[in-house]
């Protein structure tokens, strides 16, 4: 398998994951958000599809891509948050996007590692280019369950609780 293929089944891994997420929860902004994922990562798909039969030619086969753990295949998922007690942020929706907050971390790092051991130039960019856009993601997922946690904190403890205004 050649790194451009294994991307491309990677997206598309990760699209499944996200849709299949979106299938689970009956929380609508939770869905759009899950669906949107789905979408971005689609999206990957379309530019590796470009760039495998585009400009950057083809890339030889890379044994060693087998033996590369693909973050979407491991579809478990547990409950951690089992407390929270504010009905709207139900232990499911904190807990899906920090599920969703690991994927993308671990396929951060995997295309950072990819990118290291990449036998030419062109192979190198697009892993720096699926690193970058999978950063994205984290920073989103980061930055919603940020939210809900504040929103959380605040109403457990309002009056003592001064926190930064975002």
């Amino acid at each position: 398998m050649n790194l451009f293929d294994f991307a491309l089944t990677m997206e598309l891994d990760g699209e499944a994951y996200y849709k299949e997420l979106a299938a689970k929860t009956s929380h609508p902004d939770l869905k759009a958000v899950l669906e949107g994922l789905a979408a971005e990562e689609r999206r990957h798909y379309n530019i590796i599809k470009a760039a495998q039969s585009g400009e950057w030619g083809t890339v030889p086969e890379q044994p060693a891509l087998s033996d590369v753990p693909n973050v979407f295949a491991d579809k478990t998922f547990e409950l951690v948050d089992q407390e929270c007690t504010i009905p709207r942020l139900k232990a499911e929706s904190i807990d899906l996007y920090r599920a969703a907050l690991d994927k993308e971390k671990e396929s951060v790092t995997l295309y950072q590692e990819l990118g290291q051991k990449a036998a030419n130039p062109e192979e190198k960019t697009l892993c720096q280019k699926l690193r970058e856009e999978e950063q994205k993601h984290v920073e989103l997922m980061d930055n919603i369950i940020e939210m809900l946690n504040r929103v959380q904190d605040w109403v457990e403890s309002a009056e003592f609780n001064h926190q930064e205004i975002y």
